[in-house]
């Protein structure tokens, strides 16, 4: 009667979870065809992002939120609305993962707030990985989570939708800053060729194709491509932090695998040494970084306030000004409401007593709330 109970439970659960799934990728709405408000689709959305994650939280059930939900709960973090993203961080995934009651390979979403507008999300992201996350190691003289998690972050950045290969060098230059702001948070003198040796070992590996996969209509061989182009670019990166820092990069002397679900083995060693040998980074890219001002140039400048360069499509249009109003890149007809009306409000509650159910509200009253995040740990 415990198995049948416990895989009819589980049965339950996938049918609960389908729906979950169906509100976060869709921005909140369950029909495309049915018109729903901003509002009540940014509730939706933050509710069922918060229901997965707390699903994921359950020993039992972890194994049935695949690498396609982690993407997709890693790309909420860039929500156009600042509360829906500004709640799911602070409040639920970091305060999960520092509690360690979700897996580790959750932490890759964290690094998603690169080109978030607001800084006080990118401050507590990098306190968060380095005071709490950095030193954490499944065995002692082992890779910390956050050094594993670096092959993760790039299968994520593979399948992210602002990916456009038919303009690779401007998607390189969008991309290279979610890599950027992971090296600024985790890579320092001691592990650089341990982070250099993981992106490079990815050009041993194909991107594992999943059933429930983010995009169907891609081709697995375009993002095992992505993949490859990925790894150079991280290396490239990380080259450079090692040049401008005078860090030396020596080859690692251990071992390393990379987690068996999201990546598959070659073949064979005559395969693996040819996609070795093969550059896949793109020339024009690497002309633009070569005329770009270096780190020490830009900061010898007087910038704006502001993020500088190319900005994530999902988070081009997400005003986050105290007072302005976030829109959407990305979902259908969402327009992030920065008004309060409290009578809509009031027909959004959810049993959730963590999520308010205004959740576009003013964001008058957000930095006191974000900064509160370190004390309530």
């Amino acid at each position: 009667m415990g198995m049948e109970r416990q895989l009819l439970t589980r049965e339950r659960v996938q049918l609960v979870l389908g729906t979950l799934r169906q509100l976060v990728r869709n921005g909140g709405e369950m029909q495309q065809s049915i018109a729903t408000s901003p509002q009540t689709c940014q509730h939706l959305q933050l509710t069922a992002a918060s229901c997965m994650l707390k699903l994921a939280s359950l020993v039992h059930f972890d194994h049935v939120l695949n690498a396609a939900d982690i993407s997709s709960l890693a790309l909420v973090v860039q929500a156009p609305c600042y509360e829906v993203r500004s709640t799911f961080l602070l409040r639920k995934l970091i305060p999960s993962l520092v509690s360690w009651k979700v897996s580790v390979r959750f932490i890759p979403a964290l690094f998603m707030v690169a080109h978030d507008p607001e800084t006080v999300l990118r401050d507590n992201v990098k306190h968060a990985v380095e005071l709490r996350l950095a030193n954490v190691r499944p065995t002692p003289g082992s890779p910390s989570v956050v050094e594993e998690s670096l092959c993760r972050l790039l299968f994520i950045l593979a399948h992210h939708p602002d990916w456009d290969d038919s303009r690779i060098a401007d998607t390189l230059e969008l991309f290279s800053r979610y890599i950027e702001f992971y090296i600024a948070c985790v890579c320092v003198a001691q592990n650089v060729s341990l982070l250099f040796c993981y992106a490079g070992e990815v050009k041993a590996y194909r991107n594992r194709q999943t059933v429930d996969a983010l995009s169907k209509d891609v081709p697995n061989d375009t993002f095992t491509k992505r993949l490859y182009i990925l790894s150079e670019l991280a290396q490239y990166l990380l080259r450079e932090k090692s040049t401008s820092s005078n860090w030396p990069v020596n080859v690692y002397p251990g071992k390393l695998t990379l987690p068996s679900d999201v990546f598959e083995p070659l073949g064979d060693a005559s395969e693996s040494s040819a996609v070795r040998a093969q550059p896949y980074l793109d020339p024009e890219f690497i002309k633009r970084r070569a005329k770009a001002p270096t780190a020490a140039q830009k900061r010898s400048r007087a910038r704006p306030a502001g993020p500088s360069g190319p900005q994530s499509k999902r988070n081009r249009n997400a005003s986050v000004s105290r007072g302005s109003k976030p829109s959407a890149s990305r979902s259908k007809g969402k327009q992030a409401a920065g008004d309060e009306d409290d009578d809509e409000s009031d027909g959004n509650d959810s049993d959730d007593s963590d999520i308010d159910g205004d959740v576009c509200m003013d964001d008058s009253d957000n930095a006191a709330e974000d900064v509160e995040m370190s004390d309530e740990e």
